[in-house]
């Protein structure tokens, strides 16, 4: 019995003997093949990028408080936006240590107005309004309170939509807005960070 070897196997046959001698050539010449197996360059490690964990916790903030604003646009929508609210101001609480090493002056007030995270429950809006948005309970800043004071911003917008929401006749308007003005003030959390 013999064997005859197919149209494709010997195609393949060819194609594997031109490709051999293809590479084959004299001393100092170069060849197509051997330029591209030879490598120009040592290769060089490639450095991990560094995660920085305060900007990855801006940027959920931010995620958050966008998906937040566009629930809140559509009230007849809106699932759970208290957990929302309350998410944002557990995150901003995570971030003050953080910002009050890099501001040190900001350290007493960020820590008062963190005092709403405990007490927003018993706070009209009109009081959070006047103690916290307005600074009435919180110590004054002695020097560059401006980085400060938008800080405590992603701090009590929250606690201040908590409030809203929690009334008998939840505010959703306002709500929206009080989300949209923390968004504004992220930007320049990010600056007073560094760039985070």
């Amino acid at each position: 019995m013999s064997v005859k070897p197919s149209l494709g196997s010997v195609s393949l046959l060819a194609l594997t003997c031109a490709l051999a001698l293809a590479g084959c050539g004299r001393a100092g010449e170069s060849t197509l093949a051997a330029d591209a197996a030879a490598p120009t360059s040592a290769p060089t490690a490639v450095e991990p990028a560094t995660v920085d964990p305060l900007a990855t916790t801006l940027a959920d903030y931010e995620a958050r408080a966008r998906a937040l604003s566009a629930q809140l646009a559509t009230p007849g929508e809106v699932t759970a936006p208290s957990a929302e609210a309350e998410a944002l101001l557990a995150q901003a609480a995570t971030l003050v240590p953080a910002f009050s090493a890099r501001h040190p002056q900001c350290a007493a007030y960020l820590d008062a107005a963190l005092g709403i995270r405990a007490n927003w429950r018993t706070l009209a809006p009109e009081v959070i309004e006047r103690d916290y948005h307005d600074d009435g309970a919180l110590p004054k800043v002695a020097e560059n309170g401006a980085v400060c004071y938008h800080m405590k911003d992603l701090i009590v917008h929250p606690a201040t939509v908590l409030a809203l929401l929690a009334q008998p006749q939840p505010d959703f308007v306002q709500s929206k807005k009080e989300i949209d003005e923390v968004i504004a003030h992220l930007g320049a959390v990010r600056a007073a960070l560094g760039g985070a």
